[in-house]
């Protein structure tokens, strides 16, 4: 397909990735690189570094073992399915009021950060006209592409664009910025001997063959796959060949959802905090479901405030019992001498002031769950009978010699080990093993710390509710505030702090750090390494103050900074401008060019400026 040169009067930029703008700077700083984690982050997502010889041997192996058909189809996903993340991410992070041009302009951005091009304005540029609009016809220019290197150094040139990474992922930013389907066309690369690597981006209803483009962004239907056993471990039929599934379609590829325990169950309940999308909570949600629809005893490990309860009416929900009563019981808050009449249930006279039997927490879980929290502070005598119960279903009660049976599925917890409990003395071997029959260790926030941002949306949700608040947006330092706390309270803490926050924080605004903190509860610091104004690696400590440094915090906006000087009368417009022409030359290390450029004006409009000012150092 031929392609219109640049319109006249439209103006061509240069480089759109400079990390002295403001914006890009923003962008930059969601990319940050935590030593002590073992991970670097853009925004809320972890994301990896890659080396490109190391993706140029991934991509010659793929098209070596499954051919160039398959490989492109793999290729251009992975790149659509980041291209929807980043979209998302921007979107979120730009609030109700950013307009798609800036986030249009934000995903070159990104996609340069990440090393894969240098995106460049052709004609129009991608932001130019309405993206939601019929005709709608984006160019771009992308120089410096690994995929056509990598290609080359491999293939050689060839006759065809190989650019499949960059163009799934411009691909699927499209898509959710204009909320239907965008495809974006490779017509130019310098794998077919290009100077430069060219694009053009329509909705997928005025490609004319959108599905040749379609059947490589979107995922296929593939016939089901049938296993039979064989003495070898072979799977036979196991349905290699391409799916037969309509792509056509212009509706977005839906991305996973986040996995939230017990849905179905859980239709008029509120909603549930046994949510996440780490790979801990992953494997516990695994275990979960395993053992749920089962009878056998389950032991809840883990610290304090992990959410064991929670993990404890889960199981009860997903279980055969979720119609029978679940019986909570703090083992911890019981005093010693009530805790088998608590337990076991207590007949009339059995102790002085025992005017009335009374039935016991087993007999009042008959046919449902019992959860015994704190299972380690129960005494000796207690966990004699509690055997019992477990080995027969049989007890008595306090007071008295007949035989009570009752049907109870016992799930216990503890946030001690209970073998060294064990070898102490102080908790009977034979319980253990009663006790220990599927044990579930749940891990601490601090390791996964993926679930926060979910957990965080889901709390705030819940805490508006309670407290008929609307439901506040999280700046995104208050969000990496979040995601770097250690949690020794793990999500007990957690839940505190954003109740705090969110009644903390003013009918409008952004929630932030200074909304999240108190005298008594202050967020620990953080060290990670962020992308410099020299696009260096520096060293740098999050804020966790209500100081207001930070270039994402809502206090720094334009209208904000101009309310305030106008409010306390300190200084006039031509101070103003004088203010910021000494501080674009600081900035600048006194070169005029460089200075002009920060301001937007020309070199010539800034020289007249700094000559009537003097000394502006």
């Amino acid at each position: 397909m031929p392609v219109s040169p640049p319109p006249k009067g439209i103006a061509v930029p240069d480089v759109l990735v400079d990390l002295k703008l403001p914006q890009v700077r923003d962008l930059a700083n969601r990319l940050r690189f935590s030593v002590a984690e073992g991970r670097i982050w853009l925004g809320e997502r972890r994301v990896v570094l890659l080396h490109a010889q190391a993706f140029a041997a991934l991509r010659d192996a793929l098209i070596e073992t499954l051919g160039m058909e398959q490989t492109r189809m793999i290729i251009t996903r992975i790149g659509y399915e980041a291209g929807q993340r980043d979209a998302e991410m921007v979107t979120k992070m730009g609030g109700p009021n950013v307009s798609w041009r800036e986030v249009l302009n934000a995903g070159g951005t990104l996609h340069a950060l990440q090393g894969f091009l240098l995106p460049e304005h052709a004609g129009p540029g991608l932001a130019a006209g309405d993206l939601h609009a019929d005709d709608y016809c984006g160019e771009a220019i992308w120089k410096e592409s690994l995929e056509d290197e990598a290609h080359i150094a491999s293939h050689g040139v060839g006759a065809h664009a190989v650019c499949w990474n960059a163009v799934g992922y411009c691909s699927g930013y499209l898509t959710v910025c204009a909320q239907r389907q965008i495809v974006v066309r490779e017509v130019e690369c310098r794998s077919m001997g290009h100077v430069h690597c060219r694009i053009i981006a329509r909705p997928a209803s005025e490609w004319a063959d959108a599905q040749e483009d379609l059947r490589y962004l979107l995922p296929q239907e593939r016939p089901a796959r049938v296993h039979v056993a064989s003495t070898v471990g072979s799977d036979v039929g196991d349905g290699s060949g391409d799916g037969g599934g309509d792509a056509t379609s212009g509706a977005p590829h839906q991305l996973p959802r986040v996995d939230t325990l017990g849905a179905a169950a859980m239709d008029d309940a509120p909603e549930s905090l046994v949510t996440g999308t780490s790979t801990a909570f992953t494997l516990l949600r695994h275990k979960i479901e395993r053992v749920a629809g089962t009878q056998a005893t389950v032991l809840l490990l883990g610290e304090s405030g992990v959410g064991k309860s929670l993990i404890a009416r889960e199981i009860h929900r997903l279980s055969q019992r979720a119609a029978q009563p679940f019986v909570e019981v703090n083992c911890a808050a019981i005093p010693e001498a009530l805790i088998e009449s608590e337990l076991f249930g207590v007949e009339r006279g059995a102790y002085s002031g025992a005017t009335t039997a009374r039935v016991g927490r087993f007999e009042a879980a008959h046919g449902g769950t019992l959860f015994l929290d704190e299972i380690a502070t129960l005494s000796m005598t207690a966990q004699g009978k509690l055997l019992r119960v477990l080995q027969n279903g049989q007890m008595e009660r306090l007071g008295s010699n007949r035989t009570v049976t009752t049907d109870v599925r016992v799930i216990s917890a503890t946030n001690e080990p209970l073998k060294i409990a064990v070898q102490e003395g102080r908790f009977r071997e034979d319980l253990y093993f009663r006790l220990n029959v599927f044990p579930m260790l749940i891990q601490p926030l601090r390791e996964r710390r993926d679930d926060i941002p979910v957990l965080a949306e889901v709390l705030l949700r819940r805490f508006a509710n309670r407290h008929s608040r609307a439901v506040p947006s999280i700046s995104p330092r208050a969000m990496r505030a979040l995601m770097h706390h250690d949690w020794p309270g793990n999500i007990r803490e957690l839940e505190n702090m954003l109740e705090r926050g969110l009644i903390m924080v003013p009918a409008g605004e952004t929630l932030d750090i200074v909304h999240l903190t108190s005298v008594e509860d202050a967020l620990s610091a953080s060290a990670f390494l962020e992308v410099g104004r020299d696009g260096g690696l520096t060293e740098n400590h999050e804020p966790l103050s209500g100081d207001v440094s930070d270039s994402d915090s809502p206090g720094l906006s334009l209208d904000t900074i101009a309310e305030d000087v106008v409010r306390q009368g300190t200084m006039s417009l031509p101070q103003m401008e004088d203010a910021l022409v000494r501080a674009a030359v600081k900035q600048a290390g006194g070169n005029i060019s460089r200075a002009a450029g920060l301001l937007g004006i020309t070199r010539s409009q800034l020289d007249y400026r700094v000559k009537r000012l003097g000394d502006v150092t």
